[in-house]
């Protein structure tokens, strides 16, 4: 059996309230979320930062995201996202009405609001996601009322009536950037299939009821078992256990076996029927996601899918702790943090800013390390930045990594005072000559001129931000440059 232990210690950060935002839909499981719990598979880098699905804010008006690219929000290394069928994803069971959702962030910002957006009861779920495949109208809006949000934000929202399979998507629209956070959710309705309100099924499905769960997975590799296990309200019922042996690399695909191993269920038990109902209310097998359908009556709950691999066991073993950074001085900074390894150990790392660009990097083996690592940062200004780290074995291997949100600042004066005294615009109607404000948009620091404003900095106001330090078109008359 496949034990490959990672152990990832995950920083203990002091981030300024005022940190860049970063965050995804914890509940119901997005479809970025899904892939970094693993129910999705041939997801790419997204299942280690699903916290960063961000863009250019304009759904559903402006032209970003672009069509197509809705789930990805057009982000490149982000892209199998964007793969759109009946059967890829994995999908959260709901109904209509009231419904929690849960935005988790992990770095969170001042808030314009958040919005949720249903696709149309006929969309075609086998089309790319694009604006007209959703209600053009949210069917719940949350104001942020340009505040910071608590880290697990709850919503309640009401959500209207549809059936069968459908995605939402949720925007987060950020208060003083010109971003949003995009995340498309995949969910259930029941009822079967793409069948719209005013469509009646030539024949009316015996298959009424979905469990909870899917037989779907990861890939394996030949002479792994994959196994479908059925539960009700009292846990397992033993006699529908299905089981697999995989026979072949080629059957280990996930989207082989979930085949096969449906065909395996449907045909070893009558009670139950695995794969993708159509509208005429028949269960097929799919290369892909399979549901599970069960009659009125049926005390079944739900199906989980389990493994037993015949793999190499991985021994290797990492623990990063305790992330600290120091001040920013003259452009310079340090990153330290503890290592603690379980054999030989390839260890590399990262810190990007915001924008992508690397400030800091770091190569080295560690065997059976237990020892601070410290990273020196060259040309840095204040702001967002990512700690991401990789470890792989001596086999070349990769069997950890991580990212770690940081929001560096600029050092303090020598009398202890914060060398601006405001971060801008921090809700102050202006500012008295020779004040000093942070700009977070760029990190530099602006002072306030004594100008033809009646001794005071105009303020940026929306519609009027001609004055905003640094950024408007007119920021020079009311502010000086400090660095």
């Amino acid at each position: 059996m496949k034990l490959s232990k990672i152990a990832l210690a995950l920083a203990t950060l002091t981030v300024a309230s005022s940190a860049l935002a970063h965050g995804y839909v914890e509940s119901p499981a997005s479809r970025a979320y899904m892939c970094k719990l693993g129910k999705n598979i041939d997801c790419g880098t997204v299942q280690y930062e699903p916290q960063s699905v961000e863009r250019t804010s304009g759904f559903p008006e402006g032209a970003l995201p672009p069509d197509g690219q809705l789930a990805s929000a057009g982000i490149s290394q982000y892209s199998q996202l964007d793969k759109q069928s009946l059967n890829t994803w994995t999908k959260t069971p709901i109904t209509a009405g009231k419904n929690t959702f849960t935005w988790y962030h992990t770095a969170p910002h001042k808030t314009v609001n958040w919005r949720w957006y249903i696709t149309k009861q006929d969309w075609n779920p086998n089309k790319p996601l694009t604006r007209d495949q959703f209600e053009s109208t949210p069917f719940c809006t949350v104001n942020g009322n340009s505040q910071a949000p608590a880290q697990r934000q709850e919503m309640n929202c009401n959500v209207p009536q549809r059936t069968g399979y459908q995605v939402i998507y949720a925007v987060w629209e950020i208060a003083d950037t010109t971003n949003s956070f995009y995340q498309a959710i995949d969910v259930d309705f029941g009822n079967g299939g793409n069948v719209t309100p005013d469509e009646t099924p030539a024949v009316v499905s015996e298959w009424t009821k979905t469990l909870d769960g899917q037989v779907s997975g990861n890939h394996v590799n030949a002479g792994d078992k994959v196994i479908a296990r059925f539960f009700d309200a009292n846990g397992e019922v033993t006699s529908m256990r299905t089981e697999l042996t995989v026979a072949s690399a080629s059957q280990g695909q996930a989207n082989q076996w979930s085949y096969d191993l449906a065909q395996a269920i449907n045909a070893a038990h009558s009670d139950v029927r695995v794969g993708i109902k159509d509208e005429s209310g028949v269960v097929n097998p799919a290369h892909g996601v399979n549901n599970v359908y069960v009659k009125d009556g049926s005390t079944l709950k739900s199906v989980a899918v389990s493994y037993e691999e015949q793999q190499a066991q991985v021994n290797e073993d990492i623990a990063v702790s305790n992330v600290k950074f120091s001040k920013i001085a003259n452009g310079n900074a340090t990153v330290t943090f503890h290592v603690n390894t379980q054999g030989n150990v390839n260890f590399e790392a990262h810190v990007m800013n915001h924008a992508g660009a690397e400030k800091g990097y770091l190569k080295q083996d560690m065997n059976s390390a237990n020892q601070d690592v410290t990273m020196n940062l060259t040309d840095v200004t204040a702001g967002h930045h990512m700690l991401k780290y990789y470890a792989t074995n001596k086999d070349g291997n990769l069997f950890a990594q991580d990212v770690v949100d940081m929001m560096l600042e600029n050092e303090a004066s020598s009398g202890g005072t914060a060398k601006y005294d405001f971060t801008f615009p921090q809700n102050i109607a202006s500012y008295k000559a020779g004040t000093v404000v942070l700009q977070p948009k760029n990190g530099k620091t602006y002072q306030c001129k004594k100008a033809p404003y009646n001794g005071y900095c105009i303020q940026y106001a929306a519609g009027a931000n001609q004055f905003e330090p640094g950024v408007g078109s007119h920021w020079s008359m009311a502010w000086t440059l400090k660095n």
